[in-house]
């Protein structure tokens, strides 16, 4: 049985339809196939190495979901597939189907859904989520088996899955554009690096596209994102010769407050356990960190403290913002 949740939104405007927003990504972007969250790969859950069992979610673990997830059992809770739709030299989409409540093993029931679409084009980005109504239960939530698209072009049917199996009408499954552009944190805080953050969590599959300097315009489609986001500027931050900057962006809103520093050991990751607080998993970036601390210190440390100091304020000395509307481009 499929529910879903609706966010808190905007009222006394007309609201885009999810038809009309998905025809938009499907144009200035790509169509975003149907797709079966069970065909995903699945994001372990472990305690000091070892996988947990599928019941009961623990509450901490090596390696938990940094996505805020107010209604979850935690942040370690098994059975979470992610996905790649499509990466080429046009476009990617990812999705990622996320399990908040704790279920049997092979259960295709989820409590969200997220799908990201973006051109490699000009970074016109797209954002779609589908959830499950409150209070979450083990025997209730989005039917995973066939998930319909979201985003066609004109007169593009929905398909059926290998085995027949007819999807929902995509307003049955997923939140409106308003619902998605006005819910907190909004998606662009998070994602103001880029469309596809990095974190140990979703590192442990291979289902993670990957663009850390492209193009990037995360509310160029959709009155709603425009609207709704439209104090939010997500821009990078760097300085000259800075070692963290050199494989990726660092945005200036959450990755600025929150990611730069759970990222290298001076901030806990709520749920994750005492394994993850030690050094190396402690200091996740760089990925694959095979650094005794003291390297690690070394080469990345000064520009750390350069990073930090230029979140803090990006006017000040030796900082360079990067904008990313039309293509990276540095400014003093």
């Amino acid at each position: 049985m499929l529910l879903l949740l609706a966010g808190t939104v905007q009222t006394g405007v007309q609201a885009e339809t999810l038809a009309a927003y998905g025809r938009q990504c499907a144009e200035q972007i790509a169509a975003i196939p149907a797709f079966s969250c069970m065909a995903g790969q699945e994001i372990p859950i472990t305690q000091d190495g070892k996988p947990v069992p599928p019941q009961p979610a623990p509450a901490t673990c090596d390696r938990p979901s940094l996505l805020p997830q107010v209604d979850a059992q935690s942040q370690c809770v098994p059975g979470s597939r992610a996905l790649v739709l499509r990466d080429d030299k046009t476009a990617q989409i990812s999705a990622i189907c996320r399990k908040q409540v704790a279920r049997p093993a092979g259960s295709p029931l989820f409590d969200e859904i997220n799908v990201i679409s973006h051109s490699l084009k000009d970074g016109k980005t797209c954002w779609f989520t589908a959830k499950a109504a409150a209070p979450l239960r083990e025997d209730r939530g989005i039917d995973g088996r066939w998930v319909p698209s979201p985003s066609l072009l004109p007169r593009q049917p929905q398909p059926a899955s290998p085995e027949g199996q007819r999807p929902l009408p995509a307003e049955k499954v997923w939140l409106s554009p308003r619902e998605v552009a006005w819910s907190q944190p909004a998606c662009i805080s998070c994602h103001d690096s880029g469309p596809f953050m990095y974190s140990p969590y979703i590192a442990q599959t291979t289902q993670l596209p990957g663009d850390p300097f492209g193009f990037y315009q995360p509310k160029a489609i959709g009155e709603d994102f425009k609207k709704a986001w439209a104090r939010l500027n997500a821009f990078g931050i760097t300085t000259r010769g800075n070692t963290c900057t050199a494989c990726h962006r660092m945005g200036n809103m959450n990755s600025c407050q929150v990611a730069l520093q759970q990222s290298t050991g001076n901030a806990p990751q709520a749920g994750g356990n005492a394994w993850s607080r030690r050094f190396p998993q402690s200091h996740w970036m760089s990925p694959g960190n095979l650094h005794s601390q003291a390297q690690w210190n070394e080469q990345f440390a000064s520009s750390l403290q350069q990073l930090a100091a230029c979140c803090a304020d990006p006017k000040g000395p030796g900082c360079q913002v990067v904008d990313y509307g039309g293509g990276s481009r540095s400014r003093p």
